[in-house]
């Protein structure tokens, strides 16, 4: 029996009729971080902060009844405990004592969270664009179909707002597939001066709008890596597109790709509105965005930097920002970098 107690992962306290501690398993003494020899004797409303336990514990001694509740036992940790509670009966059901089962649900609870407030989230961002495509439509049916102008202006807003919905289920499908690594990685050598300067064609004329300069620099031989060429083209498409939506027109966004440590390192800097120090830590999350306001009229979907974040995570790099309000962004992500003779090897082959 006692080998069994002490291989239990699940903390086990025994209390006698008194609500004392009697007997304790090692992983109850890993909870409450003493040693049994400080524990026996003692009781829960001595040992805790909250006092609702040691409650609890005397209602089953009263009673009879089995309890199953949910405490932060420790309430400066995020630990959550599910402790199930049983009375000990002896000789004619007379009730000595009482057991109980302490189980870490910390992390099953951050789980149910944090699939809350994505499904909270989703909701909202696709409830947004239907909102207003329902509303436009209803005012056309009113009457608005005649006006050619005003139908012409509405009918453009509905067709954003569907394009906007395509992008935020598109990217939805994106995140659902790398966090269930059902998407297929087809790695080979890549060059990423020259993803770089595709980008750059491709958002050039983005970037022509906001009279704004792109500049790339790069190391001799640096810029190879071994990746998947249009996943780490999205990467730079994300991280370029964010950079000129939110520079001031008139500011500079440049590129820096070098090779540090056995690693190719790629930096996007722009000239923009930049990032508080408190948001600095949470970009990455889903739908976490600095300026709502902002970044709808921009037309994200406050998936991008998280979708950034898992395609680096899944060819083996890193990925950090660094920001300061009103001087501009940069980020930073990190990749195994390909050598010379290795490339050169492979393609002779």
């Amino acid at each position: 029996m006692q080998a069994i107690l002490a291989s239990m992962v699940d903390g086990l306290v025994a209390v006698d009729k008194e609500g004392r501690i009697s007997m304790v398993n090692r992983a109850a003494e890993g909870l409450f971080m003493l040693q049994k020899q400080h524990l026996l004797g003692q009781t829960f409303e001595s040992l805790l902060d909250t006092p609702n336990l040691h409650k609890t514990i005397i209602k089953v001694l009263k009673t009879g009844v089995e309890y199953r509740v949910e405490y932060n036992l420790f309430p400066n940790q995020e630990n959550i405990y599910r402790i199930n509670i049983v009375p000990l009966k002896g000789q004619n059901d007379e009730i000595e004592g009482a057991l109980a089962v302490f189980h870490d649900i910390t992390d099953a609870r951050k789980f149910d969270r944090m699939r809350s407030e994505f499904v909270a989230n989703v909701s909202h961002e696709l409830r947004t664009p239907l909102t207003s495509i329902k509303g436009f439509v209803e005012t056309l049916l009113d009457g608005a179909l005649e006006d050619k102008m005003l139908c012409r202006r509405f009918l453009s807003i509905i067709d954003s707002e569907t394009d906007r919905l395509t992008r935020l289920i598109d990217d939805l499908l994106t995140l659902s597939a790398m966090e269930t690594k059902e998407i297929r990685v087809n790695l080979q050598n890549v060059n990423l001066v020259e993803s770089v300067k595709n980008v750059f064609n491709i958002m050039g004329p983005q970037a022509e709008d906001k009279n704004l300069r792109m500049e790339l620099i790069y190391s001799p031989q640096a810029g190879w890596v071994k990746a998947d060429q249009d996943l780490i083209g999205q990467v730079l498409i994300n991280l370029i597109d964010n950079a000129i939506k939110y520079s001031s027109d008139g500011g500079k966004i440049v590129v820096r790709i070098f090779n540090e440590s056995g690693k190719t390192v790629i930096k996007v800097s722009d000239t923009g509105i930049g990032i508080a120090k408190e948001s600095l830590q949470r970009v990455f999350e889903r739908f976490y965005r600095v300026d709502r306001a902002r970044s709808r009229v921009h037309g994200g979907t406050g998936l991008g930097l998280s979708i950034v974040k898992h395609i680096v995570e899944l060819h083996g790099g890193e990925v950090f920002v660094s920001s300061q309000v009103g001087v501009g962004s940069t980020f930073t992500f990190c990749l195994p970098a390909v050598d010379q003779v290795t490339r050169c090897a492979e393609i002779d082959n």
